[in-house]
């Protein structure tokens, strides 16, 4: 999500205006809990031997 997007000001005036709202960030946070599966492992890198010898000649 874009950080622009969370400085919006949001003015309701009315009980559907609120409902709707509502309904709109239950849903946003049922889409951001969704696990995702990652096809690919994670090396943690530390010291710079260990850097240089991952990248080889790519650096």
């Amino acid at each position: 999500m874009a950080t622009q997007s969370i400085k919006k000001n949001i003015v309701i005036h009315d009980k559907d205006s609120a409902a709707a709202f509502v309904e709109a960030l239950e849903k946003a946070a049922a889409i951001a809990t969704k696990p995702v599966s990652r096809n690919y492992s994670v090396k943690e890198l530390k010291g710079t031997k260990n850097i240089k010898a991952f990248f080889g000649d790519k650096i």
